[in-house]
């Protein structure tokens, strides 16, 4: 008897090392959770930060010899990880759309012009120039196919003239009714959808890669006589 109490006695001496090592695994995972939970909630909030800002400037749409013309200057700046890709070899493709709508209170407004703006800027690691081509349709579906193109010599002049857009012809005059309340919508984006497809599933959910803008307002049409 005096034997088997003593073997007792024994382990749960040797039981209290293990309890302690147990509780403080338990405490470090707890450690563990509480963090990677504080690092989700933050996460969102810093990418949301660090994503670009576009800004429309300098709109004017004008009528002129039977067509209508927009102009405008965006403002905005190409984030490190694009310079990169850009680097790399991989060109980058922006879309301006415009839609000019008539309003109808009993139906879907009605589409009176609409026209689309592609520009695929590109880097030409032999001659260290950069090239945008610019078009009305996208470039994956025909290549380049009729678009025009121009080199510069930096990437700031090629951004420049994505940037600013002057004279864009986009439908006729008389498809507009100007006794009626009309809209312009207009959107500016980087399309990721022109990307290979192993670069939009890298580029989803990246905030540096969400550059975008849009807004619908009311239709102020100058004449240029």
């Amino acid at each position: 008897m005096v034997s088997i109490t003593h073997s007792w006695k024994n382990a749960c001496r040797l039981d209290s090392p293990l309890a302690a090592a147990l509780k403080c695994l338990r405490l470090w995972v707890a450690v563990c959770l509480a963090l990677v939970a504080a690092l989700c909630l933050v996460t969102p909030q810093a990418a949301s930060a660090a994503e670009p800002t576009v800004e429309l400037q300098n709109l004017k749409v004008e009528q002129s010899e039977g067509a209508v013309y927009a102009s405008m200057q965006w403002n905005f700046q190409l984030p490190a990880p694009l310079e990169d890709a850009l680097f790399k070899g991989v060109a980058l493709y922006f879309v301006a759309e415009i839609e000019v709508t008539r309003e109808r209170w009993y139906f879907y407004d009605k589409k009176l012009l609409s026209a689309q703006r592609h520009m695929r800027l590109s880097f030409l690691p032999l001659t260290r120039r950069w090239r945008v081509n610019v078009a009305s349709q996208p470039f994956s579906s025909a290549g380049l196919g009729m678009s025009l193109g121009q080199s510069y010599d930096n990437l700031e002049d090629a951004l420049q003239s994505i940037r600013r857009i002057a004279q864009w012809n986009i439908g006729d005059a008389s498809d507009l009714e100007p006794s009626a309340k009309q809209n312009i919508a207009i959107n500016f984006k980087l399309d990721l959808t022109q990307l290979p497809r192993p670069m939009q599933m890298g580029a989803a959910g990246q905030s540096d890669w969400n550059i975008a803008w849009n807004k619908t307002q009311r239709l102020v049409l100058e004449t240029n006589k």
